[in-house]
């Protein structure tokens, strides 16, 4: 009798043990399927995401500063390099081209928006303020957000490189800061990244780098 009750009780444990695996695997399972069913139910969530990443993300003005020689010199010339630019983070694998247009959501549908008006990698008055979808677009599947998108941009971790390759030069930075913010509180950074955290949200995730090269 008393084995019989021991039994079913440990029956019962693996019963809970088994369900609680299944929820498990199931969120594990949703997790890279998850915008598609919000942008499934709410096709609106693309133009939120645009309106945060193109709001203003600084609170005061930048000024440009003169720019003082710091060793830095342009790379070599590779006729082997895209002659489109890109912004390249292996570390969350990023391969994403970079548009230059006024109109955010003119260079956001192809990957990254270098924000109109601040630096480029051949002018570095001031920073280079690269933007890019979190989430994207509904027909986008897992691989082209992957590489496309910053969504997997809260996963750089400081010391990580980010190249930027721009009239066949390759520019190598690396982040030594990381930030959740509304707004950019290091203006001293070349090379300034950022994404939505959330979908309907002004707060943002922040990646300062410096050149090295």
């Amino acid at each position: 009798m008393k084995k019989n009750i021991f039994i079913k009780k440990l029956s019962n444990i693996y019963v809970i043990l088994g369900f609680v695996f299944l929820g498990i695997s199931l969120i594990v399972i949703a997790i890279p399927v998850s915008p598609y069913i919000l942008y499934r139910l709410n096709p609106d969530f693309t133009n939120d995401e645009i309106d945060n990443i193109s709001q203003k993300v600084f609170e005061d003005p930048i000024i440009p500063v003169e720019v003082e020689e710091t060793g830095h010199t342009l790379p070599d010339f590779n006729p082997s390099l895209p002659e489109e630019p890109y912004v390249v983070i292996s570390r969350i694998g990023v391969y994403s081209p970079i548009g230059e247009s006024s109109n955010p959501e003119d260079s956001l549908r192809n990957g990254t928006w270098m924000v109109s008006d601040y630096g480029t990698p051949e002018d570095s008055s001031l920073p280079i303020i690269l933007a890019a979808h979190r989430f994207g677009y509904v027909y986008w599947d897992h691989t082209t957000r992957d590489k496309l998108s910053f969504f997997n941009l809260s996963k750089t971790k400081i010391g990580d490189s980010v190249i930027i390759i721009w009239n066949q030069r390759e520019y190598i930075y690396k982040i030594y800061a990381e930030d959740e913010a509304t707004f950019i509180k290091d203006y001293e950074a070349d090379l300034i990244l950022y994404t939505c955290k959330y979908f309907n949200s002004p707060h943002r995730i922040f990646r300062y780098a410096n050149r090295v090269n």
